[in-house]
């Protein structure tokens, strides 16, 4: 089975990119511009120990890579704007995994004893104490056996 062939190397963009080379998407063949994705190439570009690239990028942009994705050069000449000019290595940044909560049982209390939304609800939870939550279980009519689910709950957070 043959090895399947990339129609763009990331490595060669973050390169040219890293020069500030703005003009090198005229150089790419179609097939290449179709494959370059502008939101793959920033999170790229964010890997570096940077501040000002980073800032940059954040600023000119991050608010504009969903809504001018048919612009894929005016996007490759942002990006170019906001590196440094010199060789850089960058790391894949790998996004913050948001983990379910252990405390589901106490958050669904809060959800029905406030009338949150599940993301208020756990944003609401390290504000309560244990006790308040516990209290809140019992005006809701819970069970002995779910409150001590709860309070092992709150017990580990």
């Amino acid at each position: 089975m043959a090895n399947p062939k990339y129609k763009l190397d990331i490595f060669n963009v973050l390169g040219k990119l890293s020069e500030n080379n703005s003009t090198f998407y005229d150089s790419l063949s179609e097939e290449e511009q179709k494959a370059l994705h502008p939101l793959v190439v920033m999170r790229w570009l964010s890997g570096t120990s940077s501040a000002r690239q980073v800032f940059f990028l954040n600023e000119l942009v991050n608010p504009l890579i969903f809504e001018f994705t048919d612009h894929k050069k005016l996007l490759v000449q942002l990006m170019s704007l906001c590196t440094n000019g010199q060789f850089t290595r960058y790391k894949w940044k790998k996004t913050v995994s948001k983990k379910e909560s252990s405390m589901t049982i106490s958050v669904g209390v809060i959800k029905e004893y406030f009338k949150y939304t599940t993301t208020q609800a756990k944003e609401a939870l390290p504000m309560l104490s244990a006790d308040d939550v516990v209290d809140y279980a019992e005006q809701l009519g819970r069970q002995p056996d779910e409150i001590k689910t709860i309070k092992k709950e709150l017990k580990n957070r």
